[in-house]
C-alpha cells in the first residue's frame, strides 16, 4: 500500500494529557474540555450567482467543562455570587500535550461566565461528575503546534 502523504499516526495527540487552569488554579479533577468559536455570519445578496453568499460579522464563544465530583469547587466558585445578585467572571487555560507528539497546544479564555452550578446531584452506584456549560469573550492563543512540523510519510 502506498503511503505517501500520510502522517506519523505517533504524532496524534491523547487526551489524558490534558490539563485545564481556572483562575490560575490547576482543575486536576477535569476529564474533559471543550471550547468553541461559532462564527456569526449575515446573507449578502448577490447577483449573477446561485450560490448564497455570507459575510462573517463576529463571533460566539462557548464550550463545556466536565469534572469528576470530587470536591465542591464551583459551589465555593459560584454560589455566593449568585446569592448577592454578581456575577462570576473567570479565565481558563487549556494545556494539551503529549510525549509522542513533541508539542504543547496551549489556549486562554477570558470573560469566561458559567450557564449554570449544580447545585446536587448524585445516584447510588453511580461516580459523581459534572457537566459545567460557559460562554468567554476573548481568546487567546498561547502556544501552538505548527503544522509543518508534523512529519509526512512518503
Amino acid at each position: 500500500m502506498d503511503r505517501q502523504g500520510y502522517y506519523d499516526e505517533t504524532k496524534t495527540i491523547y487526551g489524558n494529557y490534558g490539563t485545564l487552569f481556572l483562575n490560575d488554579s490547576q482543575v486536576a479533577e477535569c476529564t474533559a474540555f471543550q471550547a468553541k468559536a461559532k462564527l456569526n455570519k449575515v446573507e449578502v445578496p448577490m447577483c449573477g450567482t446561485n450560490a448564497k453568499k455570507y459575510k462573517t460579522v463576529g463571533w460566539d464563544g462557548s464550550g463545556t467543562i466536565t469534572l469528576n465530583k470530587v470536591s465542591d469547587r464551583m459551589i465555593l466558585l459560584m454560589m455566593d455570587n449568585l446569592n448577592n445578585g454578581k456575577e462570576t467572571v473567570c479565565t481558563l487555560i487549556s494545556k494539551l500535550t503529549d510525549p509522542g507528539n513533541g508539542g504543547t497546544s496551549r489556549v486562554k479564555l477570558g470573560g469566561v461566565k458559567f450557564d449554570e452550578l449544580t447545585v446536587a446531584d448524585w445516584s447510588s452506584g453511580k461516580l459523581g461528575t459534572e457537566s459545567i456549560p460557559f460562554t468567554f469573550e476573548t481568546m487567546e492563543a498561547l502556544d501552538t503546534i505548527d503544522p509543518s512540523t508534523i512529519p509526512v510519510i512518503s
